[in-house]
């Protein structure tokens, strides 16, 4: 049998609770983590061994703090292969298309039965992408609004995530991006190394990466430099 882990963030402790419960009864899906906020999911969904990293990943997308929208910005850029599905109690047509940009591939409301949100997650586990009816529904509606003729639809941008770095730390990011070393950052700057790779981590933590690499991409995406 074909073992689908599941991830689970939610900052509602009786909805976990109660999808806890549920699961056990599906033999085929095994929850392996929840997580009450967006930031709690990064932390922990690092800290996870390789065999438990999830293969779909539910986001609630009204969380404290960090949303789900970019929550799932940062989680894809940790984990690629990961599958995320929203939860949502609303069915807002302008974050459906914000959380499809952020890279989720499913989206369900959370008073749907527990059949039906298994059933959509064996589906997005083998490469669909489902969607309650009625958020269905709303996305062809509010395609159909913003469609004249054969123009092309025009999509609201998501908000930019806001990362509260520091300009010493944009400094930073900028070098990192240019290919700048942590030495070459020290003499530049009139700081020690040690204080530069202090800075880097801090920035590492706030962009929620662990690689210079993620951090240029995030930088590069998200317009930070």
């Amino acid at each position: 049998m074909n073992i689908i882990k599941v991830a689970f963030v939610e900052d509602n402790s009786s909805l976990r609770k109660r999808f806890e419960e549920q699961f056990e009864f599906f033999e085929d899906i095994k929850l392996v983590a929840t997580y009450a906020s967006g930031e709690g999911a990064l932390s922990g969904l690092r800290k996870l061994p390789p065999s438990q990293i999830p293969d779909i990943v539910l986001m609630d997308i009204e969380l404290p703090g960090m949303s789900g929208i970019e929550t799932t910005i940062a989680a894809k850029e940790l984990f690629p292969e990961a599958e995320i599905m929203m939860f949502t109690v609303f069915e807002d047509e302008v974050k459906i298309f914000h959380a499809i940009q952020a890279g989720a591939a499913g989206y369900l409301l959370k008073d749907d039965p527990i059949e039906k949100v298994v059933d959509a997650i064996r589906e997005l586990h083998a490469g669909g992408a489902p969607m309650s009816q009625s958020i269905a529904r709303t996305v062809l509606s509010f395609l159909r609004e913003k469609s004249v003729g054969n123009s092309k639809v025009s999509i609201p941008a998501p908000a930019p995530v806001e990362f509260d770095l520091s300009e010493r730390e944009l400094e930073l990011l900028q070098g990192l991006v240019h290919g700048e070393t942590y030495q070459t950052l020290a003499k530049k700057l009139f700081i020690s190394p040690h204080t530069v790779k202090t800075h880097i981590k801090n920035i590492y933590k706030k962009l929620h990466v662990h690689s210079r690499a993620l951090a240029v991409r995030v930088a590069l995406d998200r317009g930070l430099v």
